[in-house]
Formats: C-alpha cells, sequence, structure tokens
C-alpha cells in the first residue's frame, strides 16, 4: 500500500501579532497537499500578505507550526528559513519585483543561483539554467523578441507577470505561492495567463495557493478557502 505523501503546506497552531499589537494571524490548522490548486481570498486587512510571509519565513509566528514540503519553518534560523524558501517555494509577487539590471533569462534562473535543489532539477530537465528559462518563458506565451528586453524597462505588465511566473516556476519548487499577480491585468488576460500557470504547476508537480480579492477568478480554482474563515483573528468578534 502506498504511504501519503505529507502535505506540501501545514499550519499548524499558528499566531502572530507585532510586538504589543492585536492577534492578526490565529489559525488552527491548514493543509494544501502535492499538486493541489487552492485559492486564497479575503478582503484587505484580513491577513493575506501576512500569512504570505509567516510561509516566507520572512516573519516568524509567536506560536504554532509551520511546515514546508515536510520541514518545520517555524523556529528554524534565519539561514535556514532562507534556505528552506529557496529550495521549496516560488513567489509571484504582485508587483513582480524583477531586477533591472538583469536580462530576462537571469531574473528567471535567480532562485537557481540560491538553490542547489532548484538548480539540480533544472538541470536535469533542461541540460541547462538558460534552457530551462527558455522553456518556461516559450510555454508562457513569450517570444525571443522579449528575452532581449532588460526585464523591467523593455517590457509590459503583462510581460513581466510571465518573467516573474517563470522564475516562481524554474526548478519546480514543490509550492508556488501567488500574491494578487494578475491585479493589472483584464479579465481575458488573466484567466489566460491562469490557465498557463495551472499547466506549468501541473506539469512541475507544484502546488498553488493563489492568493486574491478578485471573486471572478474563484470558478478556475478546485479548491476556495476565504481566508475570513480560517484566520480567528480576522472574525468580527476578534475586533
Amino acid at each position: 500500500m502506498t504511504a501519503t505523501p505529507p502535505p506540501v503546506l501545514r499550519l499548524d497552531g499558528l499566531r502572530f501579532a507585532w510586538p504589543g499589537g492585536p492577534p492578526l494571524i490565529d489559525i488552527g490548522g491548514f493543509e494544501v497537499g502535492a499538486g493541489e490548486r487552492v485559492f486564497l481570498h479575503g478582503p484587505s486587512g484580513c491577513g493575506k500578505s501576512t500569512l504570505l510571509n509567516l510561509v516566507a519565513g520572512t516573519l516568524a509566528p509567536q506560536a504554532g507550526r509551520i511546515e514546508v514540503a515536510g520541514e518545520a519553518v517555524s523556529g528554524a534560523s534565519e539561514r535556514v528559513r532562507d534556505r528552506l524558501r529557496a529550495d521549496h517555494v516560488g513567489f509571484v509577487f504582485q508587483m513582480f519585483n524583477l531586477l533591472p539590471y538583469l536580462s530576462v533569462v537571469d531574473n528567471v534562473v535567480l532562485p537557481c543561483r540560491f538553490s542547489a535543489r532548484r538548480r539540480q532539477r533544472a538541470l536535469a530537465r533542461d541540460g541547462s539554467l538558460e534552457a530551462g528559462a527558455k522553456r518556461l518563458l516559450a510555454a508562457l506565451g513569450l517570444g525571443d523578441a522579449a528575452l532581449q528586453a532588460r526585464a523591467a524597462t523593455g517590457l509590459s505588465v503583462g510581460q513581466q507577470q510571465r518573467v516573474a511566473a517563470a522564475r516562481a516556476l524554474i526548478g519546480a519548487p514543490e509550492l508556488v505561492m501567488a500574491d494578487e499577480p494578475t491585479s493589472a491585468l483584464d479579465h481575458d488576460a488573466r484567466e489566460g495567463f491562469l490557465q498557463l500557470l495551472f499547466a506549468e504547476c501541473a506539469q512541475a508537480g507544484s502546488a498553488l495557493v493563489f492568493v486574491s480579492h478578485d471573486h471572478t477568478l474563484r470558478p478556475l480554482f478546485e479548491r476556495h478557502q476565504d481566508l475570513r474563515a480560517l484566520n480567528r483573528a480576522a472574525r468580527p468578534e476578534a475586533a
């Protein structure tokens, strides 16, 4: 009998507040399985960005446990948290966070400079980091002409978005977390981008947690989670 793999993301008894402030995160439990697509939604102020930073390890909770790919993020040293984030998590940020002085390809391969694990996966799949970056960019709809541009000055918003997605996907991280990445796109462009993102996550076997307040995207996901129902600190009775 085949053993069930551990969740890619597990939160247990998670609590966070800024010093002297009210609780911002109070989550009893939450799990995301391998390859799942989860739409995590809620209005501004319900804790979406704080939760992403906790999972990334850039914030540390006062209580509870965070596991990514079976490894504990909470309680780990800053160096270990940095390594876990680089090895196991790909991020698509709302503002994309591309480095303007790097080429498109160099932006995409950046995670592999920080993670030997993702570098090895990319090399095993494509033979070279450049080939892996170009394959992902082509799959996400970026042609050769865009590869010659500087990442943040010679590309449209939609093209920058695709570069950011390719950077998150290279090296097949177990978890991809996307923070409002489609907010600058119209409806048709949003849906097209998501279908490409879904296909690449499925190809890599990556779970996807997509954070947004845009409910029109909800039908595209197999699982939905209102963060207000998950986060007790965001409920009216907690105020």
